[in-house]
C-alpha cells in the first residue's frame, strides 16, 4: 500500500544540535537516512515523499528507488556528561554548549558508529513548490507528533489536496509511483552514495550506437555526454539500449526533471512554456526542433510517450 512520508533535510550549518553529523542530500535527487532513525524501514519504493526543512515544504517526489549499504554515523558528545545534546555557537565562545549539564566546549569527544544506511532516489518525478508553503501550513497532515523525527508519516490524500497547485502536479502524476513503468530486473550498489551497476558499460553501448553525438544538439564532446534512460530505472534495474538516449547533461536534467520532452507523432522536442522564454537562448530555439538521429536508431517510442504524457500534463497546471 502507498504512503506518504515527510523527509526533513537540514544543512548541517542550520543543525540545532551539533551531536549528529549526517549525510549529503541532494535536494531533488536523492535524501539518505540510516538505520538510528524511526522509520528508517518503512519507506518503500512507489510511496511518495515531501522535502521540507525546518521552515518551508520544498517539493515532492514518488521514490524511484532505495538502495542500501553499509556506512559510518559520526557522533559528538559532551566530554563532562556524554551527551549528544550539545548546541554549535556561532556568535559565542566556546563554540558548543551541553544542553544537559550546561558545560561548555570548544573539541567534542567524537564516536563513530557501523550503520546501515538507506538512499531514496527521487529525481525522476521532483517537483519543487512554487511558491513555497510555509511548515506550518501543513503541520495537519503528519499522522504523529513527532516533530523531531526526520521520516515521519502523511495523510497522502491530503498532500494531494493541499499541495497539487504548487507543485504543478497533474493527474497522471499522481498515479501510484508518479505513473512510471513497474521495476525492472537487474541490481544495485551502495557505499554511501548508490551505483547503478552496468552504467558505465551502458554508456559505452550508446556511444558506440551513436557516436559523441547528443540527440538534440548533435555533435558534442564525449565528457559532456550522459546515457539518459527513458523508463524507470527503478529497484533492480535493467539496461534497455532501445529506452535510451544520449544527452547534454544540462538536457539530461531538464528531460528528467520533465522539463523537456520528445513528441513522437513528429518526433520534435518539446520545452515547458517557460523555457520557451528569449531569456533562456541556450534553450528556447531547442523547441520544435527534430531530434538528430537517423529513423533506424530512434528509441522505442512508448517510453517516450509515457514521459511526454505526464510532463506536458503538468505544464498545464
Amino acid at each position: 500500500m502507498v504512503a506518504a512520508w515527510s523527509f526533513l533535510t537540514v544543512a548541517e550549518a542550520d543543525q540545532q544540535f551539533g551531536g549528529n553529523l549526517g549525510y549529503e542530500d541532494v535536494l531533488g535527487e536523492r535524501y539518505l537516512w540510516n538505520n538510528t532513525v524511526p522509520n528508517y524501514r518503512a519507506v518503500q519504493p512507489g510511496d511518495l515523499v515531501v522535502l521540507r526543512d525546518k521552515t518551508w515544504v520544498l517539493g515532492l517526489a514518488w521514490v524511484d528507488d532505495i538502495a542500501q549499504g553499509p556506512g559510518k554515523k559520526v557522533l559528538r558528545r559532551c566530554p563532562q556528561c556524554t551527551a549528544t545534546s550539545i548546541k554549535r555557537r556561532t556568535t559565542k565562545t566556546p563554540s558548543f554548549k551541553c544542553s544537559g549539564c550546561g558545560a561548555e566546549f570548544d573539541n567534542p569527544v567524537t564516536n563513530v558508529l557501523d550503520v546501515t544506511v538507506f538512499e531514496a532516489d527521487y529525481a525522476r518525478t521532483w517537483r519543487p513548490l512554487d511558491p513555497l508553503r510555509r511548515v506550518e501550513q501543513i503541520q495537519g497532515l503528519f499522522l504523529n507528533r513527532s516533530g523531531q523525527q526526520s521520516i515521519r508519516p502523511m495523510d497522502l490524500e491530503g498532500v494531494r489536496t493541499a499541495l497539487t497547485g504548487s507543485a504543478g502536479a497533474g493527474p497522471l502524476w499522481w498515479k501510484e509511483d508518479g505513473g512510471l513503468r513497474p521495476p525492472i530486473p537487474g541490481g544495485h550498489t551502495l557505499i554511501l552514495h548508490k551505483a547503478r551497476v552496468g552504467q558505465q558499460q551502458f554508456r559505452q553501448r550508446m556511444l558506440e550506437r551513436y557516436g559523441s553525438r547528443c540527440a538534440i544538439t548533435g555533435d558534442q564532446p564525449e565528457e559532456v555526454l550522459e546515457a539518459a534512460h527513458l523508463y524507470r530505472y527503478a529497484t533492480t534495474p535493467h539496461h534497455d539500449l532501445n529506452g535510451g538516449l544520449l544527452l547534454r547533461r544540462d538536457l539530461h536534467a531538464l528531460l528528467d526533471r520533465g522539463l523537456l520532452t520528445i513528441d513522437t507523432t513528429t518526433w520534435t522536442v518539446q520545452l515547458a512554456p517557460r523555457l520557451r522564454s528569449p531569456k533562456y537562448a541556450d534553450f528556447a530555439p531547442l523547441h520544435g526542433q527534430p531530434l538528430k538521429l537517423p529513423t533506424s536508431k530512434r528509441p522505442d517510442s512508448t517510453y517516450l510517450d509515457e514521459h511526454h504524457k505526464i510532463a506536458t500534463e503538468a505544464w498545464a497546471v
